[in-house]
């Protein structure tokens, strides 16, 4: 990954750098195609400016004298030739004409004795008709012309390698910081899946940001390496929990068989009736396990967030339990309270509130059970009270663990187990306030959004 990395980064470097190299040459191309576009402009003006100084028949000398100045200001030393090739006026004639001071003055801008190179022939036309030839060389002029132009480009390709310069370093310094900065979360991550892949489940990597690819890989993997720890923590709790509850219901009707079997036991019908008994228990027990296997499922599974109305939520869920009440003579109610809408996973939330409920309705003989809501800036609270015969001190640290079963609770002690798993899972507390006769209040507390 690191040298993928690398070597992508040095092929950016690469290609900016041929394109730097054919910019250079379109570049001077074109300044060079300007220069001389330019220059064929002056020709044509000076040309131009020549043939119209002449008539019919004659030239106007005052015009060649003018054409001849403006074509030395212009950087060309010409001669003027007539249709016999007699020379009529040359640049450095003209210029002995001018008085002292403007001859200064056109010497500083153009010196016609270091020009060099040959005349290039011009026809020159008045009405169609050939009337002589300009021959025209360029000068060095302007406080040396060429040089300019050939700072100009010397000046455009130290520019365009210095920007290449600064671009490449800025890219390979990049290349090799982002290799590394890129390459170590995966080094990591590769570490991370070997220690897995060993029964490590304790390893997690850092998630860093969690707006890119990267930390949202990492968070995944985080969750992934939490499920596989969670769940094997609750494989071996539940194979030692699975192993204990058996042990007695099948000690007991093992011991029964066995006594009737030998004739210890006279009354045959009730050893059976005994049984009979262990084995409805056996039963409830593996009804119990199943619902505590697909209530674990869930905490392996990324939540689902969703916004609610809670008291539109808590409403179905008590519509759905009323007759359950309403069959054992009690009151199921749902207090008023003010809208609440709360972002929540509701499989979850709906299997919380219908084990408490449930659980509450069971000890429940007489009044019934309430439920009520209320929020802070960060939390939400679902309360669940009954009337029921309540949980003593010493019980209360103990109705969350597994298989406990209290007083004469004829279930098998998952339900709230389930329940506080579930709230841990989902970010939030369980609370627990009674007395023994006066009933039990649960209070599930949750954050108002999700983590």
């Amino acid at each position: 990954m690191r040298t993928k990395l690398f070597f992508a980064f040095i092929t950016v470097i690469v290609v900016a750098l041929v394109s730097n190299l054919i910019y250079e040459r379109l570049m001077v191309r074109d300044f060079e195609d300007y220069v001389s576009g330019a220059k064929e402009d002056k020709l044509y003006w000076i040309l131009a400016t020549v043939e119209g100084s002449y008539s019919p028949g004659r030239w106007e000398q005052a015009a060649l004298h003018d054409a001849a100045h403006w074509a030395v200001m212009l950087g060309f030393d010409i001669k003027v030739l007539d249709e016999k090739d007699a020379e009529i006026i040359s640049s450095e004639h003209a210029i002995t004409t001018l008085s002292p001071s403007m001859k200064r003055r056109m010497q500083g801008i153009s010196d016609i004795g270091a020009a060099s190179g040959d005349y290039e022939p011009y026809p020159l036309y008045s009405e169609g008709r050939a009337v002589g030839t300009l021959l025209a060389r360029q000068l060095n002029q302007m406080g040396n012309i060429r040089e300019k132009e050939t700072l100009f480009k010397k000046k455009g390709k130290e520019f365009l390698i210095t920007s290449f310069v600064i671009a490449g370093g800025g890219a390979l310094v990049l290349a090799v910081f982002f290799s590394l900065f890129l390459s170590r979360p995966l080094k990591d991550m590769k570490k991370a899946v070997e220690q897995l892949a060993r029964g490590d489940f304790s390893v997690r990597v850092r998630a860093g940001s969690q707006r890119d690819e990267l930390g949202k890989l990492a968070e995944s993997f985080n969750f992934m390496a939490e499920a596989l720890e969670r769940e094997e923590a609750l494989r071996k709790r539940l194979t030692s929990n699975i192993a204990h509850e058996l042990r007695t219901p099948l000690a007991i009707a093992k011991a029964n068989i066995e006594a009737m079997i030998d004739g210890v036991v006279s009354d045959t019908a009730a050893g059976i009736e005994n049984v009979r008994l262990e084995i409805e228990r056996l039963i409830r027990l593996v009804e119990g396990i199943e619902d505590m296997t697909k209530a674990e499922a869930s905490f392996f599974v990324k939540s689902e967030y969703r916004t609610i109305d809670l008291m539109e939520f808590l409403g179905g869920i008590t519509a759905k339990l009323l007759p359950v009440a309403e069959a054992k003579g009690l009151g199921l109610s749902l207090s008023a309270g003010p809208a609440i809408r709360v972002s929540a996973d509701t499989d979850k939330l709906e299997r919380i509130v219908q084990n408490i409920l449930t659980n509450a309705i069971k000890n429940t003989v007489t009044g019934g059970v309430t439920v009520s809501t209320g929020k802070t800036d960060s939390m939400f609270f679902i309360k669940i009270s009954d009337t029921g015969v309540g949980i003593s001190e010493e019980e209360q640290p103990l109705v969350f663990k597994r298989f406990y079963r209290g007083g004469e609770s004829g279930g098998i002690g998952l339900g709230l187990a389930i329940v506080r798993e579930l709230v841990d899972v989902m970010g939030g507390r369980i609370e627990l306030q009674s007395r023994v006769g006066e009933g039990a209040s649960f209070t599930v507390w949750l954050p108002v959004k999700a983590a």
